[in-house]
Order: C-alpha cells, then sequence, then structure tokens
C-alpha cells in the first residue's frame, strides 16, 4: 500500500492522474487503501484510465502481486452505460452496479432514507433477539444492551445521521430487549426463571 501511495503521488505530480477535488478548499482525492482493498478515483478520462492500467503494471513488476481483475470493478457517475462498458474494457474488469458496499458503509445511496437503514436494524434485532432475554437476568440484558447499543451502530452513525424513524425503533427494540418484553404480549420475563410475570 505504501508503494501505490508513492506511485500515486508522483503519478499527481507529474500531472499524468488527474484526482477528484473535495469541496471548500478539501485535498485531492487519487485513492483509499484498507488492508488489501484499493479504491481509486478519478477524473473520467482515458489518460487517467491509462495511468492507471501502467500503474497497476508497474505495482507488479516491483512487488510481484497482480490485480485480480474479476473482482476489480469500474463505477461511473454520471456516465451512460455504454461509456462505462468501453473504459471497463480499456481497464480489463467488469462494470460495477450502483449501490454498492465498501468497508460495510453503503456507496452511492441516500442515508436519510430509513429503507437504507434496515441492515442496521437486522442486525441489532438480531444481536438482541428475544429468546436471549428469556436466559438472562434483568442485569444481564441490560449489559447486553449496552453492548450492542455502544458498538453495533457507533460505525454507521459517526457517518451518517441516522432519520428520527430509525432512531426511535433501534431504540424500541433496546427498551423491549431489556424489559424482556415480547411481541405477543407486554408481559415482563424474568429471567431467571424463563417465564412472564
Amino acid at each position: 500500500m505504501e508503494i501505490i501511495g508513492l506511485f500515486m503521488k508522483r503519478c499527481m505530480g507529474a500531472g499524468i492522474f488527474q484526482g477528484f477535488n473535495l469541496p471548500n478548499d478539501g485535498p485531492i482525492l487519487s485513492h483509499l487503501c484498507y488492508a488489501d482493498d484499493v479504491l481509486f478515483i478519478g477524473s473520467w478520462t482515458d489518460k487517467n484510465a491509462a495511468t492507471l492500467k501502467r500503474l497497476l503494471r508497474w505495482l507488479n513488476l516491483v512487488t510481484g502481486l497482480k490485480v485480480n481483475n474479476l473482482k476489480s470493478k469500474l463505477y461511473g457517475f454520471g456516465v451512460n452505460d455504454g461509456e462505462k462498458l468501453r473504459m471497463a474494457s480499456i481497464m480489463n474488469c467488469e462494470v460495477g452496479q450502483m449501490p454498492f458496499t465498501y468497508l460495510g458503509i453503503p456507496i452511492g445511496v441516500n442515508m436519510k432514507r430509513a429503507k437504507f437503514w434496515d441492515s442496521v436494524v437486522k442486525k441489532f434485532t438480531a444481536k438482541l433477539s428475544k429468546w436471549k432475554a428469556r436466559f438472562l437476568s434483568f442485569a444481564g440484558r441490560v449489559t447486553l444492551a449496552k453492548s450492542v447499543l455502544g458498538s453495533l451502530p457507533s460505525y454507521f452513525l459517526s457517518l451518517f445521521a441516522a432519520p428520527k424513524c430509525v432512531i426511535n425503533k433501534l431504540e424500541r427494540i433496546h427498551r423491549d430487549f431489556v424489559w424482556g418484553f415480547t411481541d405477543s404480549s407486554k408481559k415482563l420475563i424474568d429471567g431467571s426463571a424463563g417465564k412472564a410475570l
């Protein structure tokens, strides 16, 4: 990844690759690296495509690492499908479909819409499932609920502002689990006995 960063810095300095200017005098993005994943970001030009193809070839020659073209995808914003196919053939990869997920984050969706939070709600519900409430004491339910609430949605919530209906749904799942409410009735479950009170 350091070699990719060095190559991209030199390409940008030489003016043979044009990255993406962030608004409000932000930095110019050309790539994002995480572990063995790289996301290249740049203007939609044949020059950028040729430079990127050469850079990946240099990477192979210098490190012995080879890009898996079957796992590589090309995404274009504001570009027609024919142009995407043409550029994908140059890059020897497939055209990716929007939206896609990168590092667990959906890219290309409006996170102000509640339907895109379904995956977070499902994970939250699975961790705080009703059957677990039957076998835990009240203190155990509180501890598990705090742990799940503190860790599971925080990754998404640190990046996106959730709609109010999603926050209410997460709070309701949390509250019902702690108090041991079941779906069929609003009776408390005694965790030690596993019976409704």
